[in-house]
């Protein structure tokens, strides 16, 4: 009689057993989860000066290739004339190519924050509802956009009457504002969705003829 006692007992105990080893894996991916977050929130971090430091090289890439167009045509239209002047033998006084005027300056218009289009596994990692439109990655102390309120990890879906899906959207959007004027953002914060005006402030930028 005591054996199917026994039998039932050591089952009963082998359960628990697997039981508090199934307890022990979800304790363990819930762990791993929150390290991969971790992990993400690290490299998002670490991307943002980056790729400010890359859009001021090509910046800077792009005004060089110009310089140097330009002192290429100068230089060909330099020895077109010494050739000319050789073959019909006649030495009239040198002409030199005419400086470019100074590139003029013009205020563009400013909001002061740092974004990027929304990639899958940023969603994911910042648990974001939106799939579509520019996440603030940082906002800068002071300027327009810290003024009006916005915050690192809102996502900006439209710009007054327009819909943004991506920064291009929203740079397009831009162009022909001017410094003063205040334009409204239509904004996601988690679930929460917001209107927020804001004051274009002025950035100068060189501007070629």
């Amino acid at each position: 009689m005591l054996w199917p006692l026994i039998a039932a007992l050591v089952l009963t105990v082998a359960g628990c057993d697997d039981n508090s080893a199934l307890q022990q894996r979800l304790r363990d991916l819930e762990t791993e989860n929150k390290e991969l977050k971790d992990k993400l929130q690290k490299l998002s971090d670490e991307m943002r000066p980056l790729a400010a430091k890359v859009d001021r090289l090509d910046m800077d890439q792009r005004t060089l290739e110009k310089t140097l167009a330009q002192a290429r045509k100068d230089l060909e239209a330099q020895v077109a004339d010494m050739v000319q002047q050789e073959v019909s033998g006649r030495r009239g006084p040198r002409r030199f190519p005419v400086p470019p005027p100074p590139a003029r300056i013009e205020n563009k218009p400013y909001m002061g924050f740092d974004a990027q289009d929304i990639e899958p596994d940023v969603a994911k990692a910042l648990n974001l509802k939106a799939k579509t439109g520019v996440l603030i990655t940082a906002v800068r102390d002071g300027a327009p956009a810290a003024v009006a309120g916005l915050k690192q990890n809102d996502v900006i879906v439209g710009i007054d009457q327009a819909e943004v899906n991506a920064f291009n959207d929203l740079k397009r959007a831009l162009e022909g504002k001017k410094p003063g004027e205040v334009v409204t953002l239509r904004v996601l914060r988690g679930e929460e969705k917001l209107e927020m005006k804001v004051t274009l402030g002025a950035r100068p930028e060189r501007v070629e003829d």
